[in-house]
Formats: C-alpha cells, sequence, structure tokens
C-alpha cells in the first residue's frame, strides 16, 4: 500500500490539485509532480531504521520501491508532458 502511494496516488493527488483545482502549469508544476513520484528517499529510510520504526518494513520499501519506480517514474514523465508551456 504505501508503494502504491508512493508511485502513483500520492503524484495523483498533487497532480489533481495542482492542475485540476488551481488551474497551475508549467515547469514548476511538472518538477513538482516528477518528484512527488520518484522512489522512497534513502535517508527517511535511515532514520526510521534508527529510531527503530519497523525496520524490516522501510528497508523492503525501499528495496522495492526503487526498481519498482523505473518504469513509474518515465509514465509519469509522459503524464506530464502536455503541462508545460
Amino acid at each position: 500500500m504505501g508503494l502504491g502511494f508512493k508511485l502513483v496516488a500520492g503524484p495523483a493527488v498533487v497532480a489533481l490539485l495542482f492542475t485540476g483545482a488551481l488551474g497551475a502549469r508549467g515547469e514548476t508544476i511538472q518538477i513538482t509532480i516528477f518528484e512527488a513520484a520518484m522512489a522512497p528517499q534513502i535517508g527517511a529510510a535511515i532514520v526510521a531504521v534508527e529510531h527503530e520504526l519497523e525496520p524490516a518494513l522501510v528497508t523492503l520499501i525501499v528495496g522495492i520501491g526503487i526498481p519498482l519506480s523505473f518504469p513509474t517514474v518515465p509514465l509519469w514523465w509522459k503524464v506530464l508532458r502536455p503541462l508545460a508551456p
């Protein structure tokens, strides 16, 4: 569920909010949505593991999320290209 939100649902919500509700367009909006669709951050995972917040789950999400983002990030780029000025 975490990866589904991070790689698909989260960026979709951000895109709908910025482009749909606010009508924003341009390179800044493209980058914002694209960054929201990136793989889980290793730095955040390190902090979570250091504080013993489900270390096995955290490492699993990062370990699976990075390779899983290889196909999803290009798909998001194709979706975002029409938002360019």
